[in-house]
């Protein structure tokens, strides 16, 4: 118990942890008559600090008490004030004792006088650079340690002799320490603080001096206190104002600027804190936005292939990182192609999430007719979301024969050009909102046109003819119908990229208002030459004539660069006549659409092993071997991989996964004596 050492060790004054003490009773509303700190100190010590300004502890107990306070209060900003309010409360008895006055260097030099009457554990010695820039060196005796506290205590002090001589340009910063780290933020003390020094300095600049300082002249029954001094203008003797200050009064309203601010740092301690808040959750919608962005693009095609003649192209542009918009293609048979264009009610993650629901539940029902798919699908949407978003949509099956038969609900007609005339029309249609109405299902009607070559047939969402210019003007339906009138000479691809372009233009200097999707496709006009070229191509590659076959082939993917099946022929065509890199291209972009096919990897994995891109010809294989892991030839293949890589013990593997199908294959022994080989060569 400290009480028992009183007599052992006094170095400290107990007037910085009395202050100290009163806050921390403040902040847990205790009674000051009752010890709160019965494990460091009796109550006789407890009830001394409280009210004895000139009692004097340990430095060992005011070390205790502080580490007590500081975990439950953050005491940084109440030393502070605390050394502050210390300077001025004793700085009149270190003025002269008669009548005369000094300045500020003056009453520096006299600043250890007042160190000593607070504690033994410390000496000042004080420096002058130049006549307004002092050097404060707070040396600690040997058998003492300094403390992280008594920086912030002693800079408090040196901003109390500021305060008491009305500085307006002064700076009072450490510039070095015997301490190697402050637990409170160093930019507070100092800008550039060199710890682990072997001494503790303050450097204390100002660049005027505006007053004197002296006693009062007053008589004892003219001054309330002796906490009185007079305050004397520099300048002529004549022409000084001299005024009067009460010390306590400075000390109140120091107190009172400690307090307000504390409750300011608490605050923004505390706006801190939710910023912090914030921006964490920010960080994490930000996360859960690219996630859900990541996702969405997985769920709607880059591009959709070109497919029995029919080119198609799509512009789609998410207002948000996420979109309710929504396009998608679902091939049915080989001469049946479901096309949708869907616009979700809101935007962001809610509308996201029943485009992924509508993807799903357009996959589940491929009927034979859109209305029927229609019907389904409004009835799952109204048992998953309750009523609370709906999609507008308009759904197509696109025939071989260039026959598409479609339905709307809710959702902007469509618009066919005609190749003949060149002009375009708005398609029949109607029906109503998807997850809306219980009896929708009875709305929904199917609609059909036959399409020709060099026709276009386009569906979209209302964030296109819905958009507005800087002047509040919208692009409107008849822009739109007469934007594709004038673009009918061009290709699909074309079209929709000169109608975007020509939106961005009437637009520019807007935000977007909502989501923008554009989907159209063109039957070919140069569907009979593409017929023709792609036979011959099939006859000479099944003759094995690569090299005519891939001449042929050539032909018919200009007219249809995405029709997948010219990709993958021509593909395998130019791997067989010794083409690698442009088979390489080829099969990549088929293998991006078409993803299950174990023959497009297996080529293209022969492909980087002549090529020797030998990780890459690995990775195409085991995609073919996942495909089909019957397959010895491909086995085979991987061996030659590892084989060449020197990878003993993968090939061993493979070896035994042959064995495993087939143990009398012809390769087999082969490649048994070449991994023998592999050891003779270590």
């Amino acid at each position: 118990m400290e009480g028992s050492k009183l007599f052992s060790g006094r170095e400290i004054s107990s007037r910085r942890v009395s202050g100290l003490i009163q806050l921390y009773l403040q902040d847990n509303q205790t009674v000051s008559a009752s010890n709160p700190f019965p494990d460091i100190m009796d109550e006789v010590t407890y009830l001394k600090i409280l009210k004895d300004p000139n009692f004097w502890i340990s430095q060992e107990l005011e070390d205790k008490l502080i580490s007590t306070i500081s975990q439950s209060v953050d005491i940084s900003a109440v030393l502070y004030h605390l050394g502050t309010e210390t300077l001025i409360t004793n700085a009149y008895d270190l003025l002269p004792l008669d009548d005369s006055r000094i300045n500020l260097a003056e009453l520096i030099h006299r600043i250890p006088i007042l160190i000593n009457r607070l504690t033994r554990t410390v000496f000042l010695n004080i420096q002058f650079s130049d006549s307004k820039t002092a050097l404060f060196h707070f040396q600690y005796h040997t058998q003492h340690q300094e403390k992280w506290f008594d920086a912030i205590f002693f800079q408090g002090m040196l901003n109390g002799l500021a305060v008491l001589f009305e500085l307006k340009d002064y700076s009072i910063k450490m510039t070095k320490t015997r301490l190697f780290g402050i637990h409170v933020a160093h930019k507070d003390l100092g800008d550039e603080i060199q710890f682990g020094a072997d001494v503790n300095e303050y450097e204390f600049k100002w660049k005027e001096e505006p007053f004197y300082l002296s006693r009062s002249k007053m008589t004892k029954d003219e001054m309330s206190n002796r906490h009185k001094v007079m305050i004397v203008s520099k300048g002529d003797t004549d022409t000084e104002q001299i005024s009067i200050i009460d010390v306590n009064d400075v000390v109140d309203k120091s107190r009172e600027l400690a307090i307000e601010n504390r409750d300011l740092e608490a605050a923004v301690e505390v706006l801190k804190s939710f910023k912090y808040e914030l921006e964490k959750k920010q960080l994490s919608i930000a996360k859960d936005l690219r996630l859900a962005k990541n996702i969405q693009q997985g769920l709607i095609p880059e591009i959709i292939p070109d497919w029995r003649g029919i080119q198609f192209w799509a512009a789609y542009h998410p207002m948000q990182e996420v979109s309710g918009d929504y396009y998608d293609y679902f091939p049915f048979t080989t001469d049946t192609l479901g096309v949708a264009v869907c616009d979700v009610s809101g935007h962001g993650v809610p509308a996201a999430f029943i485009t992924a629901l509508s993807k799903m539940l357009f996959m589940n029902y491929q009927k034979g007719k859109p209305s029927e798919t229609f019907k389904f699908v409004n009835r799952d949407l109204l048992d998953l979301v309750k009523q609370q978003g709906y999609t507008t949509c308009v759904y197509a099956l696109i025939q071989d024969d260039f026959k598409v038969i479609y339905s709307l609900a809710g959702h902007p007609r469509p618009i066919l050009l005609r190749a003949k005339t060149g002009k375009a029309e708005v398609l029949d249609g109607a029906g109503t909102f998807l997850g809306m109405f219980p009896e929708g299902g009875d709305t929904y009607e199917d609609y059909s046109v036959q399409m020709e070559p060099g026709d276009k047939l386009f569906l979209y969402t209302d964030g296109i003819t819905e958009a507005e210019n800087d002047k509040g003007v919208s692009f409107g339906d008849d822009r739109f119908l007469a934007l594709i009138e004038s673009s009918s000479h061009l290709t699909i691809q074309e079209t929709i990229e000169f109608i975007m372009q020509s939106h961005k233009e009437f637009t520019m200097g807007t935000d977007p208002m909502d989501d923008i999707t554009l989907l159209g496709w063109q039957v070919s006009p140069k569907l009979p030459e593409f017929n023709e070229y792609k036979y011959s191509a099939d006859v000479y590659y099944k003759a094995k004539d690569y090299k005519e076959a891939c001449a042929n082939y050539q032909k018919a993917f200009e007219i249809l660069p995405r029709e997948l099946s010219t990709q993958f022929y021509y593909g395998r065509s130019l791997a067989y006549s010794g083409q690698f890199e442009q088979a390489v291209s080829l099969l990549e972009s088929y293998n991006r659409f078409k993803t299950n096919n174990y023959l497009s990897h297996a080529v293209l994995g022969y492909c980087y092993f002549k090529l020797d891109i030998f990780d890459k010809a690995e990775s195409e294989w085991k995609k073919a071997h996942s495909l089909n892991d019957e397959n010895l030839s491909v086995l085979y293949n991987l061996a030659m991989v590892y084989l060449k890589l020197k990878n003993k013990s993968k090939m061993k593997d493979i070896l035994g996964r042959m064995k495993k199908i087939d143990p009398k294959y012809k390769n087999i022994l082969p490649l048994e004596k070449k991994w023998e080989s592999m050891f003779q060569n270590v």
